[in-house]
């Protein structure tokens, strides 16, 4: 598979194709080749560079600038003679790794008058080390969510036709991969929204974006992100800490701007015969994906979603329990707990200071973050109210809760521990998940007895035991 998983320069085809595209595109070159083309590229991983050369070399024939924006850690790895080679003009920025590549980009640009350019290209080196992902109800291997990126954006056979539109079409305003204009879920959706509306920037649900955030643009459509009050300062470091960060919500607001100004958002078809192939399984990992739990009449906590299930493959289950027979695991390789023993249960009796001790260990941990406030704050809102069941109490195979504990707690305060509630079971997937599959119940029952001290729920055992 590692075949699949690295940067090649395929320096003989694609010169065979730059050369092909010249010819059939020679009017539009010629019409186009004096109006000035920004291409700003973040490079991250250097090793990219031997292919994207290939890349940036579609733009022979056109007046182009070259910003790279790259992190302060590669600076020895930047072949900068072989970069100045493809243009003499090119100017490097280096900064700290902050921000992903929406960071470097939005400080690039205001380096720049963006009135002297009429197009510019925004282009990053995507990873390839994956063997698979599958998001955006897209299935991608290894180097597909590169080549994707480019071959949308600057590949031989679109970049003139791009260049083109950009340029002359009034009613374009981005361009890149058409299957990468995409929508998110709801979950990145609603953190999307508060993540801009904390920064004082109101967005409406809906939104499109270009995931991958390779696209070419019309200068006008930066303008607004360009002035926008943020510093390096304000991204966090990557990798980032848990959840949807400004570069994330600064990726989806650079196409919102676009389709401020009126203009239109629009794509280049793509390895389109890779698609076709992989849609029937794309289908199928729809089904069992866990962007279809959004299907069932629940609400989730959106960070909770984002940190434990996005882009994962589950089973679920509505089962009725008596919320005793819940249990709780603060991380992996923790202690499992019985509801009564743990600390937000614990504080509802009385006994407040542990409960301190576990929003500390939370806050260390990088777990959703918990204050005595806020869990007071429930404790009123469900007095008051009562437990509402759309926010239904998450667990998994072996009972114990993903996402709801304070909530349980607070049921089994008032009603008991023996008071029944609809939980929703959810199962991750995985390579753990199949070899179940695979081994007798007994088997099962003793590795988890073992393991965790608990048996899991019927549900977990193999086919042939369930009723």
């Amino acid at each position: 598979m590692r075949i699949f998983r690295t940067y090649y320069s395929h320096k003989t085809l694609r010169s065979a194709q730059r050369r092909a595209a010249a010819a059939r595109n020679a009017a539009l070159i010629d019409k186009n080749r004096d109006r000035r083309i920004l291409v700003v590229l973040h490079l991250f991983y250097p090793e990219s560079w031997k292919e994207i050369r290939e890349y940036l070399l579609n733009f022979s024939g056109y007046t182009w600038d070259l910003c790279i924006t790259f992190p302060d850690m590669i600076e020895e790895k930047l072949d900068r003679e072989d970069i100045l080679s493809i243009n003499p003009r090119t100017r490097f920025l280096k900064m700290e790794n902050k921000g992903f590549d929406i960071g470097p980009f939005l400080m690039a640009v205001r380096e720049y008058d963006l009135t002297s350019y009429e197009a510019v290209f925004k282009l990053q080196s995507k990873g390839v080390k994956r063997i698979f992902i599958y998001i955006y109800r897209q299935l991608f291997f290894g180097r597909d969510w590169f080549l994707n990126l480019y071959e949308g954006t600057v590949g031989a056979s679109v970049i003139h036709q791009t260049i083109d539109r950009i340029l002359n079409d009034p009613g374009i305003g981005m361009i890149g991969a058409r299957n990468l204009i995409v929508h998110d879920p709801v979950h990145k959706e609603n953190l999307i929204i508060r993540r801009l509306q904390e920064a004082g920037i109101r967005v409406e649900k809906g939104y499109r974006f270009l995931a991958g955030t390779c696209f070419a643009v019309k200068p006008s459509c930066l303008q607004s992100l360009k002035e926008l009050p943020f510093t390096l300062d304000d991204f966090v470091p990557v990798p980032s800490s848990r959840g949807m960060s400004l570069a994330h919500a600064l990726e989806r607001y650079m196409c919102i701007l676009a389709e401020k100004e009126g203009l239109r958002i629009e794509g280049n078809d793509v390895l389109k015969l890779r698609r076709v192939i992989r849609h029937p399984l794309e289908k199928v990992l729809y089904g069992i994906s866990s962007e279809r739990l959004h299907d069932l009449p629940y609400d989730f906590d959106d960070e909770y979603f984002l940190w434990r299930l996005d882009n994962r493959f589950v089973r679920w289950q509505v089962r009725r329990m008596k919320v005793g027979d819940l249990r709780y695991q603060m991380g992996p390789g923790e202690k499992i707990l019985p509801l009564e023993e743990t600390w937000p249960y614990r504080f509802l009796q009385g006994d407040r200071a542990p409960y301190e001790e576990y929003c500390r260990l939370h806050k260390e941990k990088g777990y959703p973050s918990m204050t005595p406030e806020r869990f007071e704050a429930l404790i009123r809102s469900m007095s008051e109210e009562g437990f509402d069941p759309r926010h239904i109490i998450l667990v998994n195979e072996l009972g114990v809760i993903r996402d709801g504990q304070h909530r349980a707690c607070c049921i089994a305060h008032k009603h008991g521990l023996d008071y029944e509630i609809d939980v929703l079971e959810v199962e991750n997937i995985d390579r753990i998940w199949l070899i179940k599959r695979l081994i007798p119940g007994p088997v099962v029952r003793l590795y988890y007895r073992k393991r965790f001290g608990v048996e899991p729920l019927r549900s977990s055992f193999c086919a042939a035991e369930r009723k």
